[in-house]
């Protein structure tokens, strides 16, 4: 039986190339295909915000599902002089462009921010190239069937692309890969622009051992677990902390060794003192106590005792002491009203 779409309708309607249903309809996903829909019938001109809030899905899955169809050569990207220029297009022909992973958002918070993110560009990998290469090498087939499990979820053209491309590109092997994942996902973050950058901060650390990387995952999960501690007693739950606040963190715990009680109680003489918070004060109340080989809380309100004491003595001098009298009362009221014994 024909079916056909009712006349009425076609009084508004946006073209779709017959390149991507006859190309690519079996093979994109339903997130990918929506999203493309949704920008051809919008000429491109929605931002990441707005496509996932329209379609009720992750931005995460939503940026997954545009580099689909940028790898694809389907979409590209506009300067802003291009803004006048169709965001869609069907180039058969055109090669996969070369992406460039070095936004600074999203970075991978075990990164220190003062280390450069390595600057990684590659051609992106097609269905097609990465079969063939899973032909050749079997270890293709059971990382990526690893990986699902891992990720916990079907994988996307985008994350198959970059699972392969750190085994195959970047060298690293799959029982490392398969470590690196499951550390994204403990920390949710299991998009795969965050699961590249973590693995080019491994590659620029010297991270290509298991043993390296379960020590890395290690001082990671300390660092984000002494964050969190510090935030909860700081009471910071409506902002992220930013990069100086994390230094300073770090500092605190990983070279000067404090404990959470006394950073705890450097928090409290801030607030008494300043009447607010400030983490450069904090850290000179904890750098003083280092200076005079203070480690512990017990010593700390030790000091903070003895200061309080000489901070008394120096500010309320004892009362001058009455002079002994040096008269007789008697004496003296017998010579005044002339009292006899």
């Amino acid at each position: 039986m024909p079916y056909y779409v009712d006349g009425p309708l076609w009084s508004s309607a946006f073209a779709v190339p017959s390149f991507i249903v006859d190309q690519h309809l079996k093979l994109c996903g339903g997130a990918a295909l929506k999203v493309l829909l949704l920008l051809l019938r919008r000429g491109g001109d929605a931002d990441l915000g707005e496509i996932a809030s329209f379609l009720n899905l992750p931005q995460a899955d939503v940026q997954d599902a545009i580099n689909y169809w940028v790898h694809l050569g389907v979409l590209r990207q506009t300067q802003e002089s291009d803004a006048s220029q169709p965001s869609a297009a069907a180039r058969t022909s055109a090669p996969a462009p070369v992406l460039s992973y070095t936004e600074e958002e999203d970075q991978p918070e075990e990164q220190s921010s003062s280390k450069p993110v390595m600057r990684m560009e590659r051609r992106r990998l097609t269905t097609r190239e990465i079969n063939e290469m899973g032909k050749q090498d079997q270890n293709i087939a059971y990382l990526l069937q690893e990986a699902q499990g891992v990720l916990g979820k079907p994988l996307t053209p985008v994350s198959t692309d970059t699972i392969v491309a750190l085994y195959s590109y970047y060298g690293m092997k799959p029982d490392l890969i398969l470590m690196l994942l499951q550390y994204c996902v403990s920390m949710g973050k299991d998009n795969m622009r965050y699961v590249e950058k973590v693995a080019a901060s491994w590659m620029e650390a010297g991270i290509d051992t298991h043993e390296k990387a379960e020590n890395e995952i290690l001082r990671a999960t300390r660092r984000q677990s002494a964050e969190e501690q510090i935030r909860r007693m700081m009471g910071i739950y409506d902002r992220a902390l930013v990069s100086s606040e994390r230094e300073y963190i770090r500092v605190w715990t990983e070279e000067m060794n404090c404990s959470m009680e006394l950073i705890s109680l450097a928090y409290e003489r801030t607030i008494e003192q300043k009447g607010k918070l400030s983490f450069a004060y904090i850290n000179g109340i904890l750098q003083n106590w280092r200076s005079k080989g203070i480690t512990t809380v017990k010593q700390a309100r030790e000091e903070i005792l003895q200061n309080a004491g000489k901070w008394k003595r120096e500010n309320n001098p004892p009362a001058p002491a009455k002079s002994a009298a040096s008269y007789d009362m008697e004496e003296l009221e017998r010579l005044t009203y002339g009292t006899k014994e």
